[in-house]
């Protein structure tokens, strides 16, 4: 079942909805600033603790880096002042030996003492202060000096020889602090090795001996014992988890408070960690930081944990102090902080909803009271909105008094009031949309610029309630009236108007109201023409208007072509805001179709001058096409008759019916009747070519049997070999059907086919064969045809010249052949072919040939396809026979042309002026 809740629980619920959601809202800001000032409590306390404990350990490391330096400086200045007294007495007296004992390399022998006398002596003459030095200062353990010579000792403390003595034999020249030194024009810092004496881990000071003249005595050298530094200078006030450690420049680590001696012997190095082979890039780049002497605190990851490393060098050894804490550490106050303002926030949280819930409580019973003191007026009122919301915009609601509920009827009643207004203006705008859809399809639909022109105004009077209108068009740089609509039985006043108005046109940068209209592209009203400035008076005497609108036509783009005029100059309305904008939204439609409908004018008009100019051009291209071809045509035959003579009678002269010629008579003959035949040829063909340009081709069109022709023509071509290793091949179909065309032309074209593959085909062979197929005419019927192909295994052509070659004067390989032509001869081949109703084409791969293929219609009484049992069939299913006609290289055939016949010895062909049929 559907809960309607009544207004008295509506009213209730409002009083809860706006009590109880302040309190909770109060209540959840409390608690949520609580939390926020625990978690700020806690940031700022880890953040405070965090730099004190930076600064702290920064401050820390400074200092110990100081105190050690100091330390470390103090020893390397007794280990100078010792060196200084050895070298300052070496060698000014001899020194008798005393009973002090000393270490000769590699154990202390009477033979060794006698051996090494001098460096005894001076030995046991530097213990005195070798033993006041250490005894100066705490930190060295022990002090000695080493001499080159012998491998001499002496200690501060005598006992050391008896501890060499239990580890002997010992030769302090192997020694890293000897070696470190001898190799150092200073003092120096070893790394953390086991000392030979105590077997404890130790780092020592050396000072090289070195004269005057550059000679190494040996080194002197103080030992620090590493469980000395752990204790004194590595003992830090940073908490139990917290360390220090000492890094030398190659990062390797020199006292940590763990390092001790474990399996290692006195005479082995000591391992020791290197930080800068840690698989932390973080610590890598750290330690690199480290040994560029810097100072300073970076937090790194320690054994998997965040902590805090602080930094800071110790100059005097190269050295650099490191102090370590762990970052949980830090912040554990703020932590135990942190958890303290939890509790007490959960506590305050448990007191809040107590509260709320007791307040929910008190409000529930003063809404129950308040809302029944209001649910008798609300339902009277009721019943007057549900009257409303039906559609009946007449009700009204009684009056319900003077409060609030009286002033929401009020309320009611006055929007009932507006809303019945803008009802009304809505339909009235949807009539007026609607009306100015109708126009604007009916002025789409005039194509004719002066109709449009005068349908406009007509439009606006009819259509918009208007009495007269007048439209405006741009012109130049002024604004003439075109046409206007005066209403019934105004025609001949709007006339006088459009003559009056254009009698000074208004200019589009002028003072006037046309002209703001133009610039501001807004419309108008002007309701004092007769005393407003902008208002040209002649024009308005001739149209005595009280009131009028005037709004701007624009096209694409924004370009002003000009405006419309409307008054109410007979029913004396006064022109509204609505009027304007319904005008301007029509002057807007007006713009485009105006603009259409002269972009359809232009276009008319160019399409016909267009079209009167082509026609123009094709005449006379025509013409000069006929005049071309007569010329051609004229010229060939004047050039033929004296042709004629000339090879006539050099004919004869060389046949000897005139007499005998000497041998240079007889070669010069033999040229002159060589290119005059040749010349004869390409007067052929150029006369072809105006023949049928012209249209007086005419074919003589017979049976013609291609098996016979094919065979004269390559009985022909082969006189043209010139030597040339080739084979000429005839493939066709014995029972061939004879074909509707003109012998003499096949014969052309054949002859022009092969001249062209035997010229370009230096080896291999050309083939000439033939196949039946079915092809669509022009009438769109099945036509039998007989294909002719010839195949060459000559050069080829590119594919990109297919499409040329066919063209007039076109010469594809004309560059790479002795052999010249006019370029007509694969045109005059087209053409024969399609005056036969046929086509030809190539297909060609550049290296391995071309294959020139041409169509000839069957004769009408042999359309058949033959078929014989006995013979071979093709792949086109035709049966044929195979005719290889081969001849010796040096034998020539006759070679003639069309009608023309040529008649010569072998010498005759070989000459780079032979006729040919046309160039690849």
């Amino acid at each position: 079942m559907r809960f309607n809740p009544s207004i008295q629980q509506k009213i209730l619920a409002l009083l809860l909805s706006l009590a109880l959601p302040p309190l909770a809202l109060v209540g959840w800001l409390g608690l949520v600033g609580l939390t926020r000032a625990r978690e700020t409590a806690m940031q700022e306390g880890i953040s405070a603790l965090q730099t004190q404990a930076e600064q702290t350990l920064a401050d820390r490391a400074t200092d110990k880096a100081r105190l050690y330096d100091q330390a470390l400086a103090a020893i390397e200045q007794q280990v100078q002042s010792v060196a200084t007294y050895a070298l300052t007495g070496y060698g000014l007296e001899p020194l008798a030996l005393t009973s002090d004992r000393v270490w000769i390399a590699p154990v202390p022998s009477a033979d060794q003492l006698q051996r090494y006398p001098v460096e005894v002596a001076y030995a046991q003459r530097i213990i005195p202060m070798l033993r006041a030095t250490v005894a100066a200062n705490p930190l060295v353990s022990i002090g000695y000096i080493a001499f080159e010579q012998g491998g001499v000792m002496a200690f501060d403390d005598e006992a050391v020889v008896d501890a060499l003595l239990a580890i002997q034999p010992f030769d302090p020249r192997t020694r890293p602090w000897y070696l470190a030194a001898r190799a150092s024009n200073g003092p120096v810092w070893t790394d953390t090795y086991v000392d030979a004496n105590t077997g404890l881990l130790a780092t020592t000071c050396a000072m090289p001996l070195i004269t005057p003249e550059g000679t190494f005595l040996g080194v002197v050298a103080f030992d620090l014992l590493l469980r000395t530094i752990q204790q004194d200078l590595l003992t830090v006030d940073i908490g139990e988890q917290g360390y220090a450690l000492l890094v030398n420049e190659r990062g390797k680590v020199i006292v940590r408070p763990d390092m001790e001696v474990r399996d290692e012997r006195w005479n082995e190095p000591f391992q020791t960690e290197n930080l800068l082979d840690s698989p932390s890039p973080e610590l890598r780049e750290l330690v690199a930081t480290i040994n560029g002497r810097e100072h300073g605190i970076a937090r790194i990851e320690d054994k998997n944990e965040p902590a805090y490393i602080a930094y800071a060098p110790i100059p005097t050894a190269g050295w650099s102090v490191a102090l370590i804490i762990p970052a949980d550490q830090v912040i554990a106050p703020a932590v135990r902080t942190g958890t303290r303002i939890g509790e007490r926030q959960e506590e305050l949280q448990r007191q809040l909803v107590i509260l709320l819930i007791s307040l929910g409580a008190v409000i529930s019973l003063v809404g129950l009271f308040l809302s029944h003191s209001f649910t008798r007026r609300i339902s009277s009122v009721r019943q007057g909105v549900q009257a409303i919301s039906q559609g009946n915009l007449q009700q009204r609601l009684p009056p319900a008094g003077t409060d609030e509920i009286g002033q929401l009827a009020e309320t009611f009643n006055h929007m009932a009031d507006v809303l019945e207004e803008k009802v009304h203006e809505l339909e009235s705008n949807a009539e007026q949309l609607a009306r100015l859809n109708s126009v604007s399809q009916e002025l789409k639909g005039i194509l004719d610029l002066p109709h449009l022109l005068k349908a406009i105004p007509h439009a606006i009077c009819t259509q918009f309630a208007f009495d007269r209108a007048v439209i405006y068009l741009v012109e130049d740089e002024y604004l003439r009236a075109v046409e206007a609509s005066f209403g019934p039985g105004g025609r001949e006043q709007a006339h006088h108007f459009i003559e009056v108005a254009n009698s000074q046109p208004l200019a589009l940068n002028g003072a006037t109201v046309e002209a703001d209209v133009i610039r501001s592209g807004k419309a108008i009203i002007v309701d004092n023409p007769w005393s407003h400035p902008g208002v040209e008076p002649r024009k308005q005497a001739a149209s005595a208007s009280h009131a009028y609108v005037q709004v701007p036509i624009f096209g694409r783009e924004g370009r002003p072509l000009g405006l419309l005029s409307a008054d109410c100059h007979l029913s004396r309305r006064t022109i509204g805001v609505e009027d304007a904008s319904r005008l301007l939204m029509f002057a807007g439609m007006v713009g485009l179709t105006i603009e259409n409908v002269q972009l359809y004018q232009d276009l008319e008009r160019q399409v016909t001058q267009r079209t009167e100019e082509l026609l123009v051009a094709l005449e006379l291209a025509h013409q000069a096409d006929r005049r071309k071809s007569d010329f051609l045509a004229g010229l060939s035959h004047e050039l033929r008759t004296p042709l004629n003579a000339i090879i006539g009678f050099s004919t004869i002269m060389l046949d000897g019916l005139d007499g005998s010629l000497t041998p240079s008579q007889r070669e010069d003959l033999t040229s002159i009747n060589r290119n005059g035949r040749f010349l004869l040829y390409l007067i052929t063909e150029l006369l072809d070519l105006a023949r049928i340009e012209a249209g007086h081709l005419k074919l003589e069109r017979t049976h013609v049997d291609l098996v016979s022709v094919v065979g004269e023509v390559v009985d022909t071509v082969q006189g043209i070999l010139q030597g040339k290793p080739l084979t000429l091949h005839a493939t066709l179909p014995p029972d061939l059907p004879l074909v509707d065309a003109d012998a003499d032309r096949v014969r052309q074209i054949l002859l022009n086919l092969l001249s062209n593959a035997v010229k370009f085909t230096h080896k291999g062979s050309v083939t000439v064969s033939a196949y039946c197929l079915d092809e669509l005419n022009e009438d769109a019927q099945i036509e039998p045809m007989v294909a002719v192909r010839v195949t060459d295994t000559g050069i080829g052509i590119p594919k990109e010249r297919l499409n040329d070659i066919f063209q007039e004067f076109v010469q594809i390989h004309g560059g790479q052949s002795r052999l010249s032509g006019t370029g007509l001869g694969l045109t005059i081949t087209r053409r024969l072919v399609e005056a036969h109703h046929g086509r030809i084409w190539v297909e060609s791969v550049p290296g391995f040939g071309s294959t020139f293929s041409f169509t000839l219609p069957v004769a009408q009484a042999h359309r058949h396809t033959p078929k014989l049992p006995d013979e071979t069939v093709s792949a086109s299913g035709v049966p044929h026979q195979t005719i290889q006609v081969t001849y010796p290289e040096e034998f020539v055939f006759p070679f003639s042309l069309l009608d023309d016949t040529i008649q010569s010895d072998p010498s005759h062909m070989n000459t780079p002026n032979q006729p040919t049929s046309g160039e690849r």
